[in-house]
């Protein structure tokens, strides 16, 4: 035995230590931001597919289609299909790009980033058309959330987290 006293070992550390995964770094503000902001545009994408199928005989008119020899009632309803499966299939890309922003993947900000310039294209050219007014408030407060998001998701810190997390 020796005389020196004996000791209990000390704790482990907190955490993974140095050979387990990384701590997981949260996002900045301007990331959950924008996450946030793709919420938002989501549900006015919501809001406006809804809204397409009450307005659904003024954008007929609006649109000057010539009516003549359609079945109306197969049309709407053909409308009313593609309008939701549209919102439902784009939506959930929306999201699932979101989610991997937040996770740190910086493709999913440049995937992001060419969907919103083209929203910002079409919406640009969408307000030259006749429509009813509640959907050019619409368009006009898409076109602001989607000019929020560029801003958001290109922040120096935002850039700063997904380049660390690609490291």
């Amino acid at each position: 035995m020796s005389d020196y006293p004996s000791y209990p070992p000390p704790p482990p550390p907190e955490g993974y230590g140095g050979y387990g995964q990384p701590a997981r770094a949260e996002p900045p503000a301007s990331i959950s931001t924008s996450f946030n902001i793709i919420l938002g545009v989501l549900a006015l994408s919501a809001l406006s597919t809804v809204l397409s199928f009450v307005y659904l005989d003024e954008l007929v008119e609006a649109a000057n289609v010539d009516t003549a020899g359609i079945d109306l009632d197969a049309a709407r309803s053909s409308a009313m299909i593609g309008a939701v499966i549209g919102f439902l299939v784009f939506g959930a890309l929306w999201v699932l790009f979101g989610v991997f922003l937040r996770k740190g993947a910086n493709w999913a900000r440049i995937v992001l980033s060419i969907l919103v310039a083209l929203g910002l294209v079409f919406g640009l050219l969408g307000l030259s058309r006749e429509q009813p007014v509640v959907f050019l408030l619409l368009s006009l407060a898409q076109l602001a959330l989607y000019a929020a998001l560029m801003y958001f998701m290109w922040r120096p810190e935002s850039t700063a987290y997904l380049k660390g997390r690609q490291a």
